[in-house]
């Protein structure tokens, strides 16, 4: 199968520069709260000179008083721009990623837990945008005056720039000296949880095999494990963040020492500054200056945290897509309208491997069609193809004869319903994963329900559901057997109402009882008139399908009838002789009995019940 190639945005370019005039907006914000900062305290300096000399100036006081609240109120705005922007770009990058990949087939869940998954729409989106709504607002707000208060000082009372800029740039390589540490911690803080969140969900979801075979405890282990390292993480994490802390608040303290030891250097005996001098300068270098050297270390911080998590999810939208896709042309002749489903040439091979090959499938209205095979043989995987959930090439996939653009097209899925072999189950309740439809949005007709779960032989009160149909399910059905999970999965494609019903070994969990008036009640009872294809290792359905499709190696080797396959297939006969008779303990060679009598090899096996 090979992988379609695909045009990646750069995400951190998208995050700057898309919506580009907002952008612009608060690049001005903060320029112009930077300038009206570094006024205030000039006008402060004239109206304490002139208080002093008896000649108090109210005008620049009320600048003073007007420039700051406008500072101020700039770096509110921008705040507020920045926020709504990163909103918008969540929700640009939530959606993409749901589309990118949630629904590709052999995108990042082919290749990735589930848990890494949840952990890049939970940590990594918000984190990403976060260069956006703390990054962008504060990196502005302390870049501007940095640049600019080096310039104040070297106007208003003849300090060298490159001085001031200096002792800032020392501080600041020190700072990202410890922010680079601090944003390698917290990339490690989110690899580990994602990686714990991982193994979390592994461990619920297999709890049940994992008692069974006595290996709870080492399961556990290996979460331990990881959570020691997360909190050995923490506590570096922690430290180093206080050395940061200490080192931004006594920054400000240090350059009001230095700004005034330069002060009085460059004046000398001669002219001493004056008392406004004075309070402007620690205005500027202890205030005006104060919150960006105090921001810095962890502005820093979250530049480079939110780079990890861009990183990340470019990772994510950089994995290859394998949808399937439409080779060569099919020949121009239509299908009659008889034709419910029609394939041609499908095929699909991964990493050099043909695991399908030149599938041909025609099915019409109200057929029952078996596909049967040894383990391997591909039964799965081209239900599989069929519902779109592997990429996969053909040349014509048509429903009801009309071209179709693929198995993963919304036309398609809307036109079947799928039931996966290991029963698909929500954390819901047992109506809720019927409808499959959550709260107020959840308003089918209760008698439905019931009537598709009794269909599907599934009474809640027989199968001890206290509340009903208002029972809550665990996470992946944790709390249910595996035939009650495969029922459940029944019932829904019941209540879907779709033509199409595609069945991957549905009936693998249920006893023999079950099964009996599943086939009797459900697959060739309500479903008569629906198009019917059933992957099974059950020989007592086959006789009742209309068509069988032998597979061998990823091809359809032989279709019939099940009494023609009998008669003229040797492999197919050996097949069924494997499927429903135990191996014989003595080496002659035993006949093959009457196939339409022997009963499944499982007929004697314990119920659905006694094992639960």
């Amino acid at each position: 199968m090979q992988a379609t190639s695909h045009s990646t945005p750069n995400l951190l370019k998208q995050l700057l520069l898309e919506r580009w005039p907002w952008r612009l907006l608060v690049l001005a914000c903060a320029l112009a709260s930077a300038l009206s900062g570094v006024l205030s305290p000039y006008y402060q300096k004239n109206f304490v000179d002139g208080l002093l000399s008896g000649n108090p100036v109210a005008t620049a006081l009320w600048m003073a008083f007007a420039l700051g609240l406008l500072s101020q109120a700039l770096v509110q705005l921008n705040i507020w721009l920045t926020s709504r922007e990163s909103i918008v770009s969540q929700k640009q990058f939530g959606d993409a990623l749901y589309h990118r990949v949630l629904e590709g087939p052999g995108g990042f869940l082919a290749h990735r837990p589930v848990g890494e998954a949840v952990s890049l729409f939970a940590v990594d989106v918000p984190g990403a945008t976060a260069i956006l709504d703390q990054a962008l607002a504060s990196g502005l707000a302390m870049l501007f005056p940095i640049l600019i208060a080096p310039l104040t000082l070297h106007a208003l009372y003849g300090i060298p720039a490159p001085a001031s800029w200096l002792a800032i740039t020392g501080l600041a390589g020190l700072n990202f000296f410890l922010a680079r540490r601090q944003s390698y911690f917290f990339y490690r803080f989110k690899q580990l949880a994602a990686e714990r969140t991982g193994l979390v969900s592994e461990w619920v979801q297999n709890i049940r095999p994992l008692r069974i075979l006595g290996r709870v405890a080492t399961a556990e282990r290996h979460i331990f494990q990881m959570r020691k390292k997360e909190t050995d993480n923490r506590k570096a994490m922690v430290t180093n963040g206080q050395i940061m802390n200490t080192l931004a608040g006594s920054s400000t303290y240090l350059l009001n020492i230095l700004a005034v030891l330069m002060l009085l250097n460059l004046r000398g005996n001669h002219a001493p500054p004056t008392a406004g001098e004075l309070l402007s300068l620690l205005w500027i270098v202890a205030v005006f200056l104060a919150r960006p050297l105090r921001q810095l270390p962890w502005t820093l911080v979250i530049v480079l945290d939110s780079l990890s998590s861009i990183k990340r999810l470019q990772n994510a939208f950089d994995a290859p897509l394998s949808p399937p896709r439409l080779t060569g042309h099919a020949p121009l002749d239509r299908p009659t309208p008889a034709v419910a489903l029609e394939v041609r040439k499908l095929n699909l091979n991964i990493q050099g491997r043909q695991l399908l090959s030149d599938i041909d499938l025609a099915l019409t209205p109200g057929e029952l069609v078996g596909i049967v095979g040894e383990v391997g043989s591909g039964k799965s995987l081209l239900l599989q193809a069929l519902v779109g959930a592997v990429g996969v090439t053909f040349e014509r996939f048509a429903i009801n004869g009309a071209d179709t653009a693929g198995p993963d097209s919304q036309e398609v899925r809307q036109h079947m319903a799928y039931v996966p072999q290991d029963g698909v189950t929500v954390s819901a309740t047992l109506f809720e994963n019927v409808v499959f439809e959550y709260g107020d949005r959840a308003r089918a007709d209760t008698q439905e329900v019931r009537s598709s779960l009794k269909l599907c032989q599934f009474d809640p009160e027989e199968e001890h559901l206290s509340e009903g149909l208002q029972t809550e399910i665990g996470e992946r059905g944790v709390n249910l057997s595996g035939g009650q999970r495969q029922r459940i999965g029944l019932a829904r494609a019941h209540f879907t109402h779709r033509p199409l019903i595609i069945m991957d070994d549905c009936l693998s969990a249920v006893d023999v009882d079950t099964e009996k008036k599943l086939i009797d009640r459900l697959l060739r009872g309500d479903w008569a008139r629906a198009t019917r294809l059933l992957a099974t290792h059950r020989t007592a359905v086959l006789p009742l399908c209309d068509r069988l499709l032998f597979l061998q190696d990823g091809k359809i080797a032989m279709e019939g009838t099940y009494q023609q396959m009998l008669e003229r297939s040797p492999a197919f006969r050996e097949f069924i002789f494997k499927e429903t008779v135990p191996a014989p303990v003595s080496t002659q060679p035993q006949p093959l009995p009457d196939l339409e009598e022997t009963a499944p090899l499982n007929a004697d096996a314990p119920t659905e019940e006694e094992m639960a």
